[in-house]
């Protein structure tokens, strides 16, 4: 099992630079004493200066990582604000600045994006999101949303809709078959020419039984 860094250092994992600095050397100036011992004694002190390099270098990666975790948190949040007061030339070069387009990068882009009313570029930035954290609620759900306003706001996909509702029904009423070819235009016209046919078939039965439903024919 791999040792904990800041435990072969003794360091908190609060520790800054500056400490992990001064507790490298004071371990290194001591195991490269010891180094020239005879036998198992300076075996082990070069097996412990290669563990004190092994734990300095890591901490400083994990140092940087918080670093850069905490920069990019603060910025993003700056973002937010800018966002929010409607300044959003700002907030685009903020966001312009930032090297790593990660998630949440195309998630500030994609709400900066809405704000100019250009849905399908916020579309497609929150499309990028769920492609790349595809477990991130946050992400999903904003791109639900927003599907959801564009069904409404978009005629040609409310008309698609009403077009699919028209279809189930005319499957009910004619056990299950609708031509999905035809158009609506169509449907008005096959629905009309039903309409005169049933006038017909019933005028020429009253005629036969003396009477005149149609009294033009």
């Amino acid at each position: 099992m791999q040792k904990n860094p800041y435990l072969v250092l003794g360091v908190s994992e609060d520790a800054t630079f500056a400490e992990l600095q001064d507790a490298y050397t004071k371990l290194q100036n001591q195991y490269k004493a010891d180094r020239f011992l005879e036998g198992e004694a300076g075996a082990e002190a070069i097996r412990n200066l290669e563990e004190v390099e092994w734990a300095y270098n890591e901490c400083q990666r994990l140092l940087h990582e918080k670093a850069t975790v905490n920069d990019s948190t603060k910025i993003y949040e700056e973002i937010s604000s800018l966002i929010k007061e409607n300044k959003l030339v700002e907030a685009q070069s903020k966001l312009d600045s930032i090297d790593a387009r990660v998630a949440e990068w195309h998630y500030y882009q994609s709400i900066i994006y809405y704000k100019k009313k250009w849905l399908n570029d916020s579309k497609t930035q929150l499309e990028i999101c769920v492609n790349l954290d595809p477990k991130n609620y946050k992400y999903s759900e904003a791109l639900r949303k927003l599907n959801e306003d564009m069904a409404q706001s978009d005629p040609f996909v409310a008309n698609e809709n009403a077009n699919q509702q028209y279809n189930q029904q005319q499957q009910t009423n004619r056990g299950g078959y609708v031509d999905p070819q035809m158009s609506a235009g169509q449907r008005n016209a096959d629905a009309c020419c039903n309409t005169c046919c049933t006038l017909y078939c019933c005028d020429t039965c009253c005629e036969c039984c003396g009477g005149d439903l149609i009294g033009c024919c």
